[in-house]
């Protein structure tokens, strides 16, 4: 498994590829804008190809983008509509930077039906797919409250945008934990990937987010925290990132840092002792 990290964009975005790097990352995870507005930031086309070349220098594979936390594809009305934009430009943004992909939450389906929440969601990645045409769209597993907190939420997407070729999954380690899987064990990772493998299929795993979770197991809670510091711990880490299914993967942390400051050396170095099979983890 290759590791790691989401960076800042602050500056000119090509300069996430340097933090990147410095952090000692082998993929690459970014916002293509604020995160927590509907704002769209257009960029030059020569900064994201700056973007494209520096992580072909580095050697960052695969660049992602992870949508804004409002994108909600199960909402209708404005949000609705916002929701498909924002994605949208997300998709081509990561097209133009040579991009793999954008990690979404699935959001809220509030009042409505699963059925219906699931049919909202399909017809909004259709609307976003049918305006990009490289750039995969991965539905990020959820801690339990929101869709995608069951793998047979994530089949069902699935099944509804009809097997689409640009339709993957990302799974967060924090969020399965919080959700109710027990990743504290060898045992207990390999009783997940199975139970995903079953009901959505390793092929359609394409990203996976590296988080300890602060959060009780089965808590629906979303907290990380720095790997093996939270209720997962170095041993559930050391059985997943050496899985044998997971070893074409990228994984990426989106851990509080040993500093409090975000995603750090320190984590990425865990991980990759972990991987080596080294003492010091």
């Amino acid at each position: 498994m290759r590791f790691g990290a989401h960076v800042s964009i602050r500056g000119r975005i090509y300069e996430a590829a340097d933090r990147a790097a410095q952090l000692g990352c082998e993929c690459l995870q970014i916002f293509v804008g604020s995160p927590r507005t509907w704002r769209l930031v257009r960029y030059p086309a020569e900064d994201l190809e700056e973007l494209r070349r520096r992580c072909r220098r580095y050697g960052l594979r695969p660049l992602v983008a992870h949508a804004a936390y409002l994108v909600n594809p199960a909402a209708d009305g404005e949000v609705g509509r916002r929701s498909v934009l924002h994605l949208t430009h997300t998709l081509q943004t990561m097209e133009e930077a040579g991009g793999f992909g954008v990690v979404t939450h699935l959001g809220s389906r509030g009042d409505l039906s699963l059925a219906r929440a699931i049919r909202r969601v399909a017809q909004a990645l259709q609307q976003a797919l049918e305006e990009s045409d490289r750039a995969w769209i991965l539905l990020e597993s959820s801690a339990g409250r929101t869709l995608g907190g069951r793998f047979h939420e994530l089949r069902m997407v699935l099944d509804a945008v009809h097997g689409h070729p640009r339709v993957g999954v990302c799974l967060d380690t924090a969020h399965l934990s919080a959700a109710g899987w027990d990743l504290r064990t060898p045992e207990g990772v390999e009783l997940t990937l199975s139970a995903f493998h079953r009901q959505v299929g390793f092929s359609r795993l394409k990203l996976v987010h590296l988080n300890d979770s602060r959060a009780d197991p089965g808590s629906g809670l979303d907290r990380h925290e720095n790997i093996g510091e939270g209720r997962i711990g170095l041993q559930g880490f050391r059985a997943w990132v050496n899985h044998p299914k997971l070893a074409r993967l990228a994984g990426v942390i989106e851990t509080p840092g040993f500093d409090r400051r975000g995603p750090d050396r320190d984590n990425l170095r865990r991980l990759q002792a972990l991987r080596e099979g080294r003492a010091e983890a």
